[in-house]
């Protein structure tokens, strides 16, 4: 918010902000101010709630621009929780907005999960090249990937193989395999993706993520007579995770320790108590 800036807002698109969440010109009201000087104002006159509420909506706006690093992360919460509070006080009003009295809705996680449902119903209905939707994909993985805080990285060659990408989970990187195909994905796939993974070292895990799932052949047999060093996921359990706003970092934990504790490759999204 320094030199006048607020966020990458124009003055245009600010003032649009700010009428659609508190009803008022902001060059009305506050000719000849810089968009900071204004937010400052607002925050110093208006309302506990509205001042929440544009606080929120602000934070909201961040969330959907991929404005929250890694490292801003726990200011981001702090921030939240600052507003969460002003919307809930009723302190006596020092200037009321003409919408102060409607409910704004508090952030509870720094996940907007309704986004990424949306973005994958979208690459559901993708009618470009396989591979551009694939791309798409890993994309969005990435994305995903980072608000978790798992601190991914895109994809890398080595010398005779492409990996999709790597992770971090628990201080340990797991290597990623991202497929959005029609068809099931079939033990071959798995056999490679597991030489890959074990190839590197003795610690390295790897996760491997399926839209169409995985064939009952790869299911029944890829285990047989080799060590297992990843764990399966398919895009529906994404959806079902997102949908019932659970940690996914907890979740892909939950798999790695079935893998690690019962030997289980595929735990379900609905074995699991978390």
């Amino acid at each position: 918010m320094s030199s006048g800036y607020v966020l990458d807002f124009s003055n245009r698109t600010f003032q649009e902000f700010v009428y659609e969440i508190l009803s008022f010109d902001i060059y009305v009201k506050y000719p000849n101010l810089s968009k900071a000087k204004i937010l400052r104002a607002i925050i110093a006159e208006y309302d506990n709630v509205s001042v929440g509420k544009l606080l929120l909506e602000l934070m909201r706006y961040m969330q959907a621009k991929g404005m929250v690093n890694d490292e801003d992360r726990e200011v981001f919460k702090q921030c939240a929780d600052i507003g969460n509070r002003l919307i809930g006080k009723s302190a006596a009003f020092k200037q009321t907005a003409s919408t102060s009295t409607s409910t704004a809705k508090p952030i509870t996680s720094l996940i907007d999960y309704d986004k990424y449902i949306r973005a994958l119903q979208v690459l559901s209905d993708y009618d470009d090249s396989p591979q551009s939707r694939g791309f798409a994909f890993e994309k969005y993985l990435k994305e995903f990937f980072e608000i978790n805080g798992l601190q991914p990285r895109g994809s890398f060659k080595l010398i005779g193989e492409q990996i999709d990408g790597s992770f971090i989970l628990h201080n340990e990187v797991y290597l990623l395999e991202a497929k959005w195909t029609s068809k099931p994905i079939d033990k071959a796939n798995l056999v490679v993706f597991n030489e890959k993974v074990s190839s590197k070292s003795g610690f390295t895990r790897g996760l491997y993520i399926s839209y169409s799932g995985y064939s009952e052949e790869a299911l029944k047999t890829f285990a047989t007579g080799r060590t297992i060093n990843i764990v399966l996921m398919t895009v529906q359990e994404l959806a079902i995770v997102l949908s019932q706003k659970k940690d996914f970092s907890k979740f892909l934990w939950s798999k790695v320790r079935a893998l690690a504790e019962e030997g289980d490759f595929n735990k379900s999204v609905f074995e699991m108590n978390n």
